[in-house]
């Protein structure tokens, strides 16, 4: 009997691993026919974890802007005024007006001739035995590179109107310097007047007077007026004034000269501003020079009753 139930055991344990066996076969036929509901899910791998990339934004084209110069405001620069006769015939008086850069660095103001004594040469009038050592140094001083006490105005004032005046010096040395303009006037009398001023930078008491001298001139329908004055009646460091006067028949042309020179070797400054030339009713008549503390009056002599010497060539 055992014998019989071992057996039977046995056919039962071997039945389940067939039927195992067939269901496993069966389930793997299904997967392979494409029957198992997951068959056709999509396979989802995961990324490592990488860093999400910043996006590139796009630049806009480079633009180079184009840079304008700012202007440079020349203290003094204004463009210069059409003469019109009378007082405006003369130009750039106060030397308020532009310049130009010539030899050796010096300022030619507008509207005038600029010369000078070359080295070598006898200073003008030739009445010195010593010719010229150097050439002046001949620039504009503005407002802003003076001491306040030198400003319009002040007790010490360098420049008598606007904002500039101009100065002709050298350090230990014989020259001569001349600032020169054309005007064209109508008929009529007129006065010149040319304000100068001389720093001596010495003593001169016992000594030569004309040492340094600055001069004015007109030279107008065959006659000329002006002449110079010497150191002592200039003064040290005060404006002195050359009146210079004279008629014009008829229109015409009018040089106007202005010259310093220094004769020895020491240290001079000139300085010349606010040169003006108006109208006036009548010439007086009487001596053609009249001297007055810190002023030179000067009125026309013919060219012919004049020494050679004397006579003004620009």
């Amino acid at each position: 009997m055992r014998k019989i139930l071992m057996t039977v055991a046995g056919a039962l344990v071997l039945g389940a691993v067939v039927v195992i066996a067939v269901l496993a076969t069966h389930l793997a036929a299904a997967t392979a026919d494409g029957n198992d509901s997951n068959a056709n899910l999509p396979v989802v791998l995961r990324p490592d974890n990488t860093p999400t990339p910043s996006a590139t934004p796009t630049l806009a084209p480079t633009h180079t802007p184009t840079i304008t110069p700012t202007p440079t405001a020349v203290l003094g620069c204004p463009p210069l005024p059409t003469p019109i006769g009378g007082a405006a015939g003369l130009q750039n008086g106060g030397f308020e007006g532009c310049w130009g850069t010539i030899e050796l660095g010096n300022q030619r103001p507008d509207a005038w001739e600029l010369t000078w004594v070359q080295p070598g040469d006898p200073l003008y009038d030739a009445r010195y035995s010593e010719p010229a050592s150097a050439i002046a140094e001949m620039i504009h001083k503005l407002k802003n590179q003076l001491p306040p006490n030198e400003w319009p105005g002040a007790p010490n004032a360098l420049i008598l109107d606007g904002e500039a005046t101009y100065k002709i010096f050298s350090n230990y040395n014989v020259f001569g310097s001349q600032l020169r303009q054309r005007v064209s006037l109508p008929a009529g009398s007129y006065r010149l007047t040319v304000p100068v001023q001389l720093h001596w930078h010495e003593n001169l008491d016992g000594k030569d007077q004309y040492t340094a001298e600055s001069g004015a001139w007109v030279i107008a329908a065959g006659t000329q007026s002006g002449g110079w004055a010497h150191a002592k009646q200039m003064g040290d460091r005060q404006w002195f004034y050359h009146v210079v006067e004279f008629n014009l028949p008829t229109a015409g042309e009018v040089d106007v000269v202005i010259r310093v020179k220094s004769a020895y070797r020491s240290i001079k400054d000139f300085f010349i501003d606010d040169v003006r030339l108006g109208p006036i009713s009548a010439v007086s008549g009487g001596r053609y020079r009249e001297y007055a503390p810190g002023q030179l009056t000067w009125r026309p002599r013919p060219l012919e009753a004049i020494p050679p010497g004397d006579i003004v060539r620009p």
